[in-house]
């Protein structure tokens, strides 16, 4: 009685575990091509919708930016909501920080308290 409880209760919890690991770590939930909708300094009012940018994040944390005609490799991590890029091109890399939520990533190339920051935001396609 008492090993087939303790078996059902680590059954449980191994359960519990990975269900909570997975909706943190589950990057499949957000993969997919996004398009920039606009960029715009944090202190301004005036968007850039000049430039063309796609974001393909894959499963596995990886991916591209791909702006105008060029392709940069690119990794990427979620937290809850927190979004986090890293854009790697000749050994020079870039980090966005933001959040995604409903198909819609928010994300600053630095401090989005600073109004030289850039803020870009992309729409699931």
């Amino acid at each position: 009685m008492k090993k087939c409880f303790m078996l059902s209760l680590f059954l449980i919890i191994g359960i519990l575990l990975l269900t909570a690991c997975g909706k943190k770590n589950d990057l499949s939930l957000y993969a997919g091509t996004y398009k920039l909708e606009y960029s715009k300094l944090v202190g301004s009012d005036v968007n850039n919708e000049e430039e063309e940018w796609t974001l393909e994040l894959k499963a596995d944390g990886t991916g591209k930016s791909n702006r105008n005609e060029t392709s940069y490799d690119l990794t990427w991590s979620v937290d809850g909501e927190n979004i986090k890029l890293t854009e790697t091109f000749a050994g020079i890399k870039l980090d966005y920080t933001g959040t995604i939520k409903d198909n819609k990533i928010d994300v600053f190339n630095g401090d989005k308290t600073n109004i030289f920051t850039e803020e870009d935001v992309f729409i699931k396609k």
